[in-house]
């Protein structure tokens, strides 16, 4: 139980222990940068200072439509208004079958257009010659930062942090199981000495598939 001195101290705002706010500063320090994965170009040339925005602006990697800066902004759409003289739509024509249902609504100028649309149908879909004449150019790189990166640009695609892979201790570990129980991996999840983490069947016939297999587990020699 506190005494009155210790008390007197603690609300003089004198106490050596940290306020709200030192202790805010205090886990901020303590926070760990997030790792930044990608090629080595981009790391090196990434500010942590900066947002992810500025980032990709600086680095030329912003797409070219532009974006707008107010995300609450209303953006007027242009209105089109039909040019004088247009053709109105004028009278159609019921079809009905024999009962006196309705099948069908035609509208003038509308059966020429069904009309060509399935001789388009009855002869394949028409050839464009320009479209194996043109070939899309390719994107040219804004910044020397993503010319430096040696990968084609087709090839740049974000796979993770890095392959799935087999530790040495684990790959000992599983080399014991399958030496002693083959492809019974119903009898391995059982073997309460080697399988001390207690995984699944399905965990086991998963772990040894990303090992190689049990050929190759097989065939290495028991250490």
């Amino acid at each position: 139980m506190a005494n009155p001195r210790q008390r007197a101290k603690s609300r003089s705002g004198k106490s050596t222990k940290p306020n709200l706010l030192q202790k805010r500063r205090l886990k901020q320090k303590l926070r760990k940068a997030h790792p930044l994965f990608g090629p080595e170009t981009l790391q090196n040339a990434w500010d942590r200072k900066k947002t992810v925005f500025q980032n990709y602006a600086a680095l030329g990697l912003l797409p070219s439509i532009p974006l707008p800066e107010n995300a609450n902004a209303k953006v007027q759409l242009p209105t089109q208004s039909l040019p004088e003289g247009a053709p109105s739509i004028g009278f159609g024509r019921i079809v009905r079958d024999e009962e006196g249902n309705v099948i069908d609504i035609i509208i003038d100028g509308e059966e020429d257009e069904k009309e060509e649309k399935e001789e388009d149908k009855r002869w394949g879909k028409p050839l464009n010659p320009e479209e194996d004449e043109f070939e899309k150019a390719p994107v040219q790189a804004k910044t020397q930062v993503v010319r430096a990166d040696p990968r084609p640009r087709g090839s740049r695609r974000y796979v993770g942090p890095g392959a799935a892979h087999t530790s040495a201790a684990e790959g000992i570990w599983l080399t014991r199981l399958v030496h002693k129980h083959g492809d019974d991996f119903s009898r391995a999840a059982l073997d309460r000495k080697l399988n001390v983490w207690q995984k699944t069947p399905g965990e086991l016939k998963r772990m040894v598939r990303k090992a190689g297999g049990v050929e190759k587990l097989q065939a290495q020699p028991l250490e």
